[in-house]
């Protein structure tokens, strides 16, 4: 089969989408399909194989605009190159409209849709895309009830593809600090920071590694000399995700997380807000959840870990099993098999 794998906005960027799109293109080619990825524009040129770990061709056919102009070219100039191609099979990341006989699937990633809800225009406008479409695939059952809040139907549920290889597990007393893996603002970094002051206020001699480009700013910021920031590759962040007791993960937006996995692939418990999608994370199994973003409550529930060798090694374990279910060559037979439909 021939498929094109489109991410609407640029393919350059270094997000979970673009990791979602590589990861899923993989699995198609390795079950014998010819994949290329094809997007609006991008910012700047990358690698895939030195980014995402994945050989692959892709074509931007247009240079950055605003969104509404986006969606436009994708009519008129996106529709020409797709057919250019003939494919069998569409796989859309951020709806639009292609003019193309070929089966589509339109991928709800959450992205857009809260703001979405703050305009009529945009809502009906949004409803009108997915309305085109053969297929409509939430990552989630959070995703699916936030597209039905807009009057959009998600026809499947389909979680994200994960490729759980080269990840590392040492044993609970290999292990030496907590994680803390991003710095974006929903991030929410001091939140993590507070709880590990609170953890040490408790007796606890505990270190925080923050992974992310802004690390160094909140070392600076808090002064803590706990405080160890990181900027690291994919396979140093492996090394730190086996050498952590936990991951701690207030985020207030989380559609699905990739960073939930890797640390569940780990052996590692996550402590993460109630914004991480109930899938993820399992209250009690591969971790916990917090409701909001009280430093105190995640420090109690990593206090917990901290005390109880017998319940980390219970919930590493789970969290080994639990990723299993995301298996990047599993879930592309299941969009093979929407396409066959």
């Amino acid at each position: 089969m021939r498929i094109i794998i489109t991410r609407r906005e640029h393919l350059d960027a270094l997000d979970g989408i673009n990791r979602f799109v590589f990861t899923l293109g993989e699995g198609m080619r390795k079950l014998g399909n010819e994949v290329f990825f094809l997007t609006h524009h991008i910012e700047r040129d990358f690698s895939p194989l030195e980014r995402w770990g994945v050989d692959a061709k892709y074509k931007a056919f247009s240079v950055p605009k605003p969104i509404k102009k986006v969606v436009i070219d994708w009519f008129f100039e996106g529709s020409k190159v797709v057919n250019e191609f003939f494919p069998d099979l569409i796989i859309m990341n951020g709806v639009t409209w292609i003019k193309s006989k070929a089966k589509k699937i339109a991928v709800i990633h959450g992205n857009g849709l809260d703001e979405a809800k703050k305009s009529k225009v945009n809502a009906l406008a949004l409803r009108f895309l997915y309305s085109r479409q053969d297929y409509v695939v939430c990552i989630s059952q959070k995703v699916k009830r936030m597209a039905s809040e807009l009057g959009i139907k998600c026809h499947e549920v389909i979680p994200i593809p994960f490729k759980n290889e080269g990840f590392k597990y040492y044993p609970r007393d290999k292990r030496e600090f907590i994680l803390h893996v991003g710095t974006r603002g929903e991030k929410n970094v001091p939140v993590s920071i507070e709880a590990i002051r609170l953890l040490r206020e408790r007796g606890f001699n505990v270190n925080l590694v923050i992974v992310g480009p802004a690390a160094h700013y909140w070392k600076e910021k808090f002064e803590y000399d706990w405080i160890i920031p990181k900027v690291v590759n994919d396979e140093e962040l492996k090394e730190l995700y086996a050498r952590a007791i936990a991951l701690i993960l207030p985020s207030t937006f989380d559609t699905f997380s990739y960073t939930t996995l890797e640390a569940s692939a780990s052996g590692t418990p996550v402590v993460g807000s109630n914004c991480i999608p109930e899938e993820a994370l399992i209250d009690g199994y591969n971790g916990f959840r917090i409701n909001g973003i009280n430093p105190n409550d995640y420090a109690k529930k990593l206090e917990m870990i901290l005390s109880n060798y017998e319940l980390w090694e219970k919930i590493s374990s789970n969290g080994k099993e639990l990723v299993k279910n995301y298996d990047y060559i599993s879930i592309s037979k299941r969009y093979l098999e929407l396409a066959s439909e």
